[in-house]
């Protein structure tokens, strides 16, 4: 998946995956978990950093942050990051990278995609298997979130490409809605409803959504600026 530019991102919300080298085991038990945790908070108030919501899990880690100044993230995820792979190295005597390339991240837009990425964050020991409820899993700040009704519910990761995620969502709302793509042109309610979810919730650019719904650009441009 091509990088998107961090100057490119205009939200203060942003979900930030690590994951360890080679996808090997790097939170190997509770101590280093809790190692990782603590420097999470320790170095955040440094970087106007605030953290929503996180989940720690044996090869990776998932975060949901307030960035206040963007130009700081890169900076804290050096630092916590860099400070983690030292203790990890000396503990377990050895040398080289800990974590695998840079760390992923991808802008949260719209109400929608903040709650279900918070959702995704927390769910993941339960899809992974280790609990039932991500309320059991220790290594999260899991809080209780009244989601409400949310016919887009299934957050995609920030490892998929983005291709994919508007494929899905286009497909999802079809199915939801009993709407054919190619019909959708001559559903105004309808065609209003998908435009607006995939530019307010997610900031997909107009081209793109013009591609996959088969409708040309300026149609598009148009049909989301029409109050």
């Amino acid at each position: 998946m091509p990088r998107i530019s961090r100057k490119s991102i205009e939200t203060p919300f942003l979900h930030i995956m690590t994951q360890g080298i080679e996808k090997r085991y790097i939170f190997n038990n509770p101590k280093d978990i809790a190692i990782y945790i603590n420097l999470m908070y320790k170095f955040k108030n440094e970087y106007d950093i605030n953290i929503v919501s996180y989940c720690i899990m044996n090869n990776h880690s998932h975060m949901l942050l307030e960035i206040n100044n963007l130009d700081k993230l890169s900076s804290y995820m050096h630092r916590l990051n860099g400070t983690y792979g030292e203790y990890y190295n000396k503990k377990y005597n050895r040398v080289g990278y800990v974590f695998r390339d840079r760390y992923k991240s991808e802008g949260i837009y719209g109400e929608n995609h903040f709650y279900n990425c918070i959702n995704y964050i927390y769910n993941n020991p339960v899809i992974a298997g280790i609990c039932k409820k991500p309320e059991d899993y220790p290594y999260s700040n899991y809080r209780k979130i009244e989601l409400g009704t949310n016919e887009l519910g299934n957050f995609i990761d920030i490892g998929e490409d983005r291709d994919i995620l508007c494929k899905k969502v286009i497909k999802d709302f079809l199915v939801n809605n009993n709407v054919e793509l190619g019909t959708l042109k001559n559903e105004k309610e309808s065609l209003r409803k998908i435009v607006r979810i995939l530019k307010d919730q997610y900031n997909f650019p107009y081209k793109k959504i013009a591609t996959e719904l088969k409708i040309d650009k300026t149609s598009i441009y148009r049909i989301y600026n029409r109050r």
